[in-house]
């Protein structure tokens, strides 16, 4: 179904006459013309009308013609056809149904939003560029099921149900009058993103969630929710602030040890990683140099065995051009955690100054870890240089000179 289909489906609803709205269908009197003809084929492509019709012809009938079998005889005013329309039909992001009550009894319209839509029962299109309140308010609770959706997988209670001491059921429907209301999720959305007390924010929205719902139906949860985001909002930022106010300074201090700690543990990785490797060099040489042979003094450069020596030289040139390459990889590993590191640091100190010489003294810790591993890298670089050329010294002192 194509974006413009429902503008069709609208312009010829608005042609209608004596409209007659049924259960799935709509029926009304159309004076075709060549235009409104190929708007009733496209919309036969899509499924939005049967394309055979009954039609008079003053007042009488004279017979059924689908819009194949149209002639020009067929677009004079006193000829007058049956038409019916879908009345309802659902693709992609488009919907036509009845009103917004009928539109909001179906699930899915919260799980796959709608761009367009068509009220048979107005003759209203509505999109994102009409600019209805309804229409933007809808958007806005569709947010405001992704949020809850999103809580409730995080508690693993599926797609309907937040569990936090309790298990939180909803029923996802509402009424047109829930559309009043307009939603707003954004304080709460840029709460989620905070860096600090991730976990802690995530526990506090479940907590008063389940406070502020838990003796509401179930069919009414989500309703009596988008009516009262505002007060919801509002206890849960005043109970952040509250957490916030009385966040200790052991519970400061364990936060960037944590920190601390993890951030250690990513710098030190970036040379594990590449430690076996390392560790496997030294035999890797020592096998080499003791399949480097001897060329006889008589045979020279077209010995078997000068052909030999070459190739193991070549292949203990690349593995220890290949491990060098990783090596130095693995300082721009390090540049990342350091970037990474460096702006969780500034957001404790910032956000704890009475702490700030503590958190200094971490970041110095993790520096420190930084700088080893540097030295490690820098060291195991240069090693593996050196018995490369331990390995073409060797080769040398092979060749008959």
């Amino acid at each position: 179904m194509s974006a413009s289909i429902l503008e069709v489906y609208s312009h010829v609803f608005s042609r209608l006459k004596s409209v007659e709205i049924l259960d799935k269908e709509v029926k009304g009197k159309l004076n075709l013309t060549e235009e409104l003809a190929s708007n009733l084929m496209a919309l036969e492509k899509e499924g939005l009308t049967s394309g055979a019709y009954n039609f008079t012809k003053r007042g009488k009938s004279a017979g059924t013609a689908t819009l194949g079998e149209l002639k020009p005889g067929h677009y004079i005013d006193d000829v007058e056809f049956e038409i019916d329309l879908s009345g309802f039909h659902e693709t992609g992001t488009l919907f036509v149904c009845r009103d917004w009550n009928e539109f909001l009894s179906y699930s899915n319209v919260m799980e796959s939003p709608k761009n367009q839509v068509f009220f048979t029962s107005t003759g209203e299109l509505l999109s994102a560029s009409s600019k209805i309140t309804k229409f933007e308010n809808y958007h806005s609770m569709v947010e405001a099921y992704q949020f809850i959706k999103s809580l409730a997988n995080s508690t693993e209670g599926g797609n309907d149900t937040i569990i936090y001491e309790r298990p939180l059921k909803f029923d996802f429907t509402l009424t047109e009058a829930d559309l009043e209301h307009p939603v707003n999720i954004d304080a709460l959305k840029k709460l989620q993103k905070k860096d600090l007390h991730t976990e802690a924010i995530h526990c506090l929205i479940c907590q008063e969630l389940v406070s502020f719902l838990k003796d509401k139906d179930v069919k009414k949860r989500f309703s009596y929710l988008v009516q009262n985001m505002d007060s919801l909002t509002s206890n849960i930022l005043l109970s952040y602030q509250s957490y916030v106010e009385n966040y200790t300074f052991d519970k400061v201090r364990k936060e960037y040890l944590e920190k601390r700690t993890e951030y250690i543990s990513k710098v030190h990785d970036t040379f594990d990683s590449v430690a076996t490797k390392l560790l496997s060099l030294p035999a890797g040489v020592w096998f080499a140099t003791s399949e480097i042979e001897v060329i006889p003094v008589k045979t020279g450069l077209e010995s078997f065995e000068f052909v030999k020596n070459v190739a193991v030289l070549c292949t203990m040139v690349l593995a220890v051009i290949l491990l060098t390459i990783n090596l130095l990889g693995q300082f721009s590993s390090l540049r990342a955690i350091r970037g990474e590191y460096t702006e969780v640091f500034k957001s404790l100190e910032h956000s704890f100054e009475e702490e700030k010489q503590n958190i200094k003294e971490a970041l110095a810790g993790i520096e420190s870890a930084r700088t080893q591993v540097c030295i490690k890298l820098g060291f195991s670089i240069f090693a593996s240089i050196s018995l490369l050329a331990l390995a073409i010294w060797i080769f040398c002192k092979a060749y008959p000179w």
